[in-house]
């Protein structure tokens, strides 16, 4: 069974992008060694939403994500998706159960505050690694999206100091590590 795993970069003040979504103001930070390979290595599939899509598409000219299975979850979008990824326009409660199904590696939600908190919400993340970054916005999108709490609030199994001044938070959910309630 896969777990469902969160990993992003906040800003000190709690943004995961600036006003406009960008997210230019990690590139100094991105010469830091925190472990990305290793994380990657663990990871089968990235599910992300469309806005995380589409950024990641102007981000590089190579789909950064060779060999993982691609997921995008969006009603609006059509397919044919870059690099064989494959669109979701179901519920969510759906998507976690899908996504535990799969094997192969655990499931990466990639970026997206909005994706990401409504999985918390829906109790089906299991783990969220987050990198606060010494770096202060002032304001942009919010690392989390504003709504009722989660049932189930994370409880911190881990932290490691990384270069630059960066912190990497590691979080589970429920006490068994795998989210908060059956799906």
């Amino acid at each position: 069974m896969a777990e469902i795993r969160g990993m992003m970069a906040a800003s000190l003040d709690g943004f995961a992008a600036d006003a406009d979504g960008g997210v230019g103001w990690l590139a100094r930070f991105e010469v830091a060694d925190w472990g990305y390979g290793a994380f990657l290595a663990e990871i089968g599939t990235v599910v992300m939403g469309r806005r995380t899509y589409l950024q990641t598409l102007t981000l590089s000219p190579d789909w950064p994500y060779p060999g993982k299975r691609a997921l995008v979850v969006s009603r609006t979008l059509q397919q044919p998706l870059a690099s064989g990824a494959e669109l979701w326009s179901g519920g969510l409660a759906a998507l976690a159960a899908h996504l535990r199904a799969l094997k192969g590696g655990d499931v990466w939600v990639l970026g997206g505050p909005m994706l990401q908190s409504a999985l918390i919400a829906l109790g089906a993340l299991d783990r969220l690694e987050l990198c606060v970054v010494p770096h202060i916005l002032g304001g942009g999108i919010a690392a989390f999206a504003p709504g009722a709490p989660p049932e189930v609030q994370p409880q911190l199994a881990g932290v490691r100091q990384l270069p630059l001044g960066m912190v990497m938070l590691d979080y589970r959910f429920g006490a068994s590590g795998r989210g908060g309630r059956a799906l």
